[in-house]
């Protein structure tokens, strides 16, 4: 028997649905036991993704008429909307059309709800996957069969990740639809780029974490969590609470950790001057305070309350401007990209460690 046999079987000719032109291949094996021991949870997942991927797709098309039904009203109103237009009108002025709602259920709802999915994931899918049979003591049953401790781990931890990445696939892809049309709808002219620009705006790139490979990468890094906190506390619910707290200090780490990935753009001021314009998509990291030998310092060395002239005050401390930085969109696809690997090889990390501390639990 090869390798591949032992976790996939094809059904013979006979037993061939007689639509099918070819024969498609079954989970056999001890992929098929993994399903099975947690198929509820797995068709829960799965299910849950198709319908909020198609009721994202769904969405998507509304965004797109919402957006242009605000284009049109403005052609309507012009003087209210395009910023070239007469402002003139005072209390006789028309007022703005209004924000499509479908707007607010995208840009203001969903991140509120895509930033719990990691630690749903890692708590109710990664949790219970070796906490639920270490504590019930059906593991045993499994590895005094022709199944190895290790071999068990990797088909359970492989079936997982399958599940998870299916349903993190279904879910980014429409979420970074969403983000990109927007994107790419702020850099239009005319009113169809300030409706896009007046009624879709966000800020600090709020949905990096939820689009493109991050998007999968964080999911993935939950489930192994969730998996390893399992294995070692070997109790289904202290599992879930221990996965959910460690889910989010990660997710907290990674956001705190994400604006030092890559050298950021620095636009340098005198003190008191305007700042130069930053681009409309840049991501705004904060200011400070330039030295007079070119160091950058965030700290305010003139804001204790008994400094009376400020400006001898940044002249003894040697300030002589200030300075604003960001990233620029040119640095999104290596932010996702970096971000991705960090979170890959964490995810890898702690699928070896399931693997390396398996023998070593006792088999009570």
């Amino acid at each position: 028997m090869s390798a591949l046999a032992r976790y996939v079987a094809w059904p013979p000719r006979e037993e061939r649905p007689a639509l099918l032109p070819f024969p498609l291949p079954q989970v056999a094996g001890p992929a098929w036991a993994a399903w099975r021991r947690h198929r509820a949870a797995y068709r829960t997942v799965i299910a849950l993704a198709l319908v909020c991927g198609l009721w994202a797709l769904w969405e998507h098309h509304q965004l797109l008429a919402g957006v242009h039904h605000y284009a049109d009203a403005c052609r309507k109103v012009r003087q209210s909307c395009d910023p070239s237009g007469d402002q003139s009108g005072g209390a006789h002025q028309p007022a703005p059309p209004r924000v499509p709602v479908v707007v607010h259920t995208l840009f203001d709802m969903a991140p509120s709800v895509l930033r719990f999915l990691p630690l749903v994931v890692g708590a109710l899918l990664g949790g219970p996957l070796f906490g639920q049979e270490l504590e019930a003591g059906t593991h045993r049953l499994a590895w005094v069969q022709s199944v190895g401790r290790r071999e068990w781990v990797a088909v359970k931890l492989a079936v997982a990740t399958g599940v998870t990445a299916f349903g993190a696939v279904v879910l980014t892809a429409p979420v970074s639809w969403w983000w990109y049309a927007s994107w790419r709808g702020h850099g239009r002219p005319g009113l169809d780029g300030y409706a896009w620009r007046a009624v879709t705006w966000w800020n600090d790139w709020d949905f990096f974490a939820y689009t493109g490979p991050v998007g999968v990468a964080h999911l993935l890094l939950a489930l192994m969590i969730g998996a390893v906190t399992g294995l070692l506390v070997r109790r289904t619910l202290p599992a879930v609470a221990v996965s959910a707290g460690l889910c989010e200090a990660v997710l907290f780490g990674l956001g705190r950790l994400r604006s030092h990935l890559l050298t950021p753009y620095v636009l340098r001021h005198g003190y008191g001057q305007l700042a130069p314009s930053q681009p409309r998509d840049a991501w705004y990291l904060g200011g400070g305070y330039v030295r007079a030998d070119g160091s950058l310092t965030t700290k305010d060395p003139c804001a204790g309350p008994g400094v009376k002239d400020i400006m001898t005050c940044l002249r003894q401390h040697h300030v002589v401007g200030q300075y604003d930085s960001d990233f620029r969109m040119s640095q999104f696809v290596p932010l996702q990209l970096i971000e991705t690997a960090i979170c890959l090889s964490a995810a890898a990390a702690l699928a070896a460690f399931c693997l390396w501390y398996v023998p070593r639990v006792t088999a009570r």
